[in-house]
């Protein structure tokens, strides 16, 4: 890029930018060793200073332009430590233009991100987002995120800020879904091929009435399976951008804003567990094997004699050893049985098209279709799924219901009777669902028991062992029957509906709901 290129990108700055003020820190990584000459020659034409040593030998150039300060490392990475000028506006964006060139405006107008946090540490639950921001709201969201880091250390409080700061643009403009992998499935199976699904299901959902023509779809790359790559290149068919790429959260602020929305509601969960599982003299720590406090923690639980605690993924190297074995254990492919699935069921699911109004489930033992099962206690498992027809146990029933469908709305009498609440006591059938709460059901519940209950829910909520969500039905609680609200609303949330009560499964059933009820 030549000193004619710098003298566009400052006239362009100075006369077309819009001008922003109190700009936070901002990291630009990668830069070749050019790029990062023409961003000095552009900072000292912008009347920059640059200091006459470095502070350590990482450091390339430092310069100071009015209150701010640059530094550009020898690892081709770029700090700007915030400022409240116009000029020092001009310079950022004439530095982000250097780097990014025309990527700095994307051709798309919903820029789709997705990521994950925790699917390395050995303690807590790994956090799937996609998240979609409009183009229009890059600029604000980038300027929100500064220069945070997942793979850093921060006090709850500040990615809590960081959450909060983003989450006031959902519905304007940003938009996400997130899910979790419990720790006991990571134990056991493929994580990779668990997260096939689970991308693919959030993905689906979030794209519903979008022009996959408006749309650019960045995803970090772990490896994914072929399932997930034929729905990616079936979106790239029909006129999406798509991309797949490593370390895609340092280069795209939609991959980013996912990151950090997964960092914020694992860190949520680790404090909750925090609170409930460190010992004396034994903090957690931040739940990493790399981490010298939690390795502490691992040994200071382990010489107690207890058992490991759910949350801790036995599986893991460190654990193994302090338990005395040395080998490692082959993980299974998850048994998210695809071929119990309808035909039908299966196709849309390949098209990002299943939803709980067209789901069947196949029955192994007498081949019924059915829009339904029933839930039976078991002494150890806690619940199990039957089939409503031969009442035959349907294996693995309730991971592939967890993570083709994910979202589970209880009626009232299903949480007055303590079912689920109790199944989750064993991490049975209802482990890792998410619970959707209608305000019709809250109101029913308002008693000394559903409190108790409802309480208990919350406290699985707050370790990821459940997510429970309120839901906004306004509308629907100004008219219709009370049943029939609630059947709508499990239909519109896209959510199984659980109930005990009969009436309510037959009118689901007709409505066309995927129902699990306890009826006999």
């Amino acid at each position: 890029m030549s000193s004619e290129t710098i003298s566009r990108i400052y006239r362009a700055t100075s006369q077309d930018c819009d001008l922003q003020a109190d700009m936070k820190n901002k990291t630009w990584k990668n830069l070749s060793p050019d790029t990062a000459e023409l961003v000095r020659q552009l900072l000292l034409r912008e009347g920059g200073v640059q200091d006459e040593s470095t502070t350590g030998h990482s450091e390339a150039w430092r310069i100071r332009l009015e209150s701010s300060v640059f530094t550009c490392y020898n690892t081709g990475t770029l700090y700007f430590s915030g400022g409240e000028s116009e000029t020092v506006s001009r310079a950022v964006q004439g530095a982000s233009q250097l780097v990014f060139g025309d990527k700095t405006e994307p051709e798309r107008d919903l820029l789709i991100g997705m990521d994950e946090t925790g699917k390395g540490e050995v303690l807590g639950p790994s956090v799937l987002v996609v998240a979609v921001v409009r183009k229009s709201l890059a600029s604000t969201i980038e300027e929100i995120i500064g220069v945070a880091d997942t793979k850093k250390k921060r006090q709850f409080s500040s990615w809590d800020k960081l959450f909060r700061d983003l989450d006031q643009y959902r519905g304007h403009g940003l938009s996400y879904e997130i899910e979790t992998i419990p720790p006991w499935d990571a134990d056991k199976f493929n994580v990779n091929q668990i997260m096939d699904v689970v991308y693919q299901r959030l993905l689906s959902r979030l794209l519903q009435g979008l022009d996959p023509t408006d749309c650019r779809m960045i995803l970090d790359d772990y490896g994914m399976g072929k399932n997930l790559k034929r729905y990616m290149q079936s979106l790239s068919t029909v006129g999406a951008e798509v991309r797949i790429e490593a370390r895609a959260d340092e280069n795209y602020v939609e991959v980013r804003t996912a990151s950090i929305l997964s960092k914020w509601r694992r860190e949520l969960a680790m404090r909750k567990i925090r609170e409930n599982f460190s010992l004396p003299n034994a903090p957690m720590g931040s739940g990493n094997a790399g981490d010298p406090v939690t390795l502490n923690w691992l040994k200071a639980w382990k010489a107690t004699g207890k058992p490991w605690p759910w949350f801790v993924k036995a599986s893991w190297k460190t654990v193994r050893e302090l338990d005395g074995w040395s080998d490692s254990p082959k993980k299974e492919s998850p048994p998210i049985r695809h071929e119990i699935l309808s035909h039908e069921s299966q196709e849309l699911f390949r098209e990002g098209r299943l939803s709980t109004s067209s789901l069947a489930i196949i029955c192994p033992s007498c081949g019924t279709a059915l829009r339904a099962c029933k839930l039976t206690p078991d002494a150890s498992l806690g619940l199990v799924g039957r089939c409503v027809g031969c009442n035959e146990v349907v294996q693995d029933l309730a991971i592939t219901l967890r993570y083709y469908c994910g979202n589970a709305m209880l009626d009232s009498s299903t949480i007055i009777s303590g079912a689920v609440s109790k199944d989750l006591d064993r991490l049975g059938f209802f482990s890792g669902y998410t619970f959707l709460l209608h305000p019709l059901v809250r109101a029913e519940i308002d008693s000394p028991g559903g409190n108790s209950e409802l309480e208990k829910l919350g406290n699985y909520a707050a370790m990821e062992r459940i997510a429970l969500k309120g839901i906004d039905d306004s509308k629907g609680l100004a008219t219709g029957v009370h049943g029939d609200i609630i059947i709508q609303s499990a239909k519109a949330c896209d959510a199984i509906l659980v109930t005990w009560d009969r009436g309510m499964y037959g009118n689901a059933i007709a409505k066309g709901v995927f129902c699990l009820t306890f009826k006999s």
